[in-house]
């Protein structure tokens, strides 16, 4: 297997949310601590219907970005689901937010083995894979890293690689992280006060 390396992890560990973020009034929610450069900006991706997508398709709409992948044996199946009830929480104040995971494994991930692996998590959310160099330069957009770790008794890859979830504006900027471990009750706040 291709060896899966992205680009550098820029000190996402050191910003995670303070313990009291969003359990407030949610127009003062706390932001996550500041980092030297935003996250975010183009990608040129395949969505898991095989539908080409950049950043442009999401404007006016807030997306919740997670870099992870199909076969994931850690932390990714935690983050997703986080995402999806949160979603679930907002109901339809959540609606137009685009819930997304981009893979960091297209060897695996294509289209094909996308499409039922999403439908899984939850009915909107959005799969993007593409060839190595469009996902290496989406990774370095989201100053986030991945390199292959080694393998799973069923011969999965096990990836280590950035986990944070990107709550996006609509005009593409970044607005905050979440840990994938975040509390969806609390995630759903915070969140509601960015799109309220």
């Amino acid at each position: 297997m291709r060896r899966v390396v992205l680009s550098v992890f820029a000190a996402l560990v050191l910003a995670i949310l303070p313990a009291g973020a969003g359990a407030h009034d949610p127009k003062q929610h706390d932001r996550a601590a500041p980092l030297p450069v935003d996250p975010g900006g183009p990608f040129e991706l395949i969505d898991h219907t095989g539908r080409p997508v950049s950043e442009r398709d999401f404007r006016g709409h807030h997306m919740l970005v997670f870099f992870g992948y199909a076969n994931c044996p850690g932390i990714c199946p935690t983050g997703l689901r986080a995402v999806a009830a949160a979603l679930d929480i907002l109901g339809p104040e959540g609606e137009g937010i685009a819930p997304i995971l981009v893979t960091i494994d297209p060897e695996r991930d294509t289209v094909a083995a996308l499409a039922p692996a999403v439908a899984k998590i939850h009915p909107r959310l959005i799969g993007l894979t593409g060839s190595f160099d469009q996902l290496n330069a989406a990774a370095k957009a989201y100053k986030v890293s991945a390199k292959l770790v080694g393998w799973t008794l069923q011969k999965q890859p096990i990836v280590e690689h950035g986990s944070f979830i990107y709550l996006m504006g609509p005009e593409g900027e970044f607005l905050t992280l979440f840990p994938p471990i975040m509390d969806p009750e609390r995630m759903a706040v915070a969140i509601r006060g960015y799109i309220g």
